[in-house]
């Protein structure tokens, strides 16, 4: 981890992404305030983006409250056919 105390140092964006491709990067004002950035995957994106998802919520929930048109005692009998 990277601290940056920002009443010392006056990095660009540039700088703390770069920083932040490797390790997590701690920017503190000096009012004591902090942010963080750290590189993240696509798929952690799409998740947290997804489950703070309203309409996406109401469709899962919509979907589970499905039931099969089929047990899976018939899926198997039809697949050995």
């Amino acid at each position: 981890m990277k601290v940056i105390e920002l009443d010392k140092s006056h990095p660009t964006l540039e700088d703390v992404i770069g920083l932040a491709k490797n390790e997590l990067v701690v920017l503190r004002r000096e009012d004591g305030t902090t942010f963080a950035l750290a590189s993240v995957d696509e798929f952690a994106v799409e998740t947290e983006l997804l489950k703070n998802n309203p309409e996406f919520l109401a469709f899962l929930n919509e979907r589970s409250r499905e039931k099969g048109l089929i047990s899976l005692e018939e899926l198997r009998r039809e697949m050995a056919s």
